[in-house]
């Protein structure tokens, strides 16, 4: 993982195979595994529960096209 740069509005990080796969994992589990009331999620997450599934969904989408090119280039997943 590499912060590459922090401003006010967004921060740009490189994510390798695990530190991806880590955040995917933990948005799916609080998104789909452990059952907090939407009130409770908000408090929780900072963000509504619909916001944190659209993070899932790109997260998930830029995995899938990481390891398509990682299979590619003969790499292990």
């Amino acid at each position: 993982m590499e912060i590459i740069r922090a401003t006010a509005d967004t921060i740009t990080i490189n994510l390798g195979p695990d530190d991806a796969l880590a955040v995917n994992n933990a948005l799916n589990e609080i998104c789909n595994g452990v059952h907090l009331d939407e009130w409770d999620f908000q408090t929780r997450m900072g963000v509504d529960r619909e916001h944190a599934r659209k993070v899932l969904h790109a997260v998930g989408a830029a995995i899938s096209v990481m390891k398509e090119q990682r299979q590619a280039e003969g790499k292990e997943w």
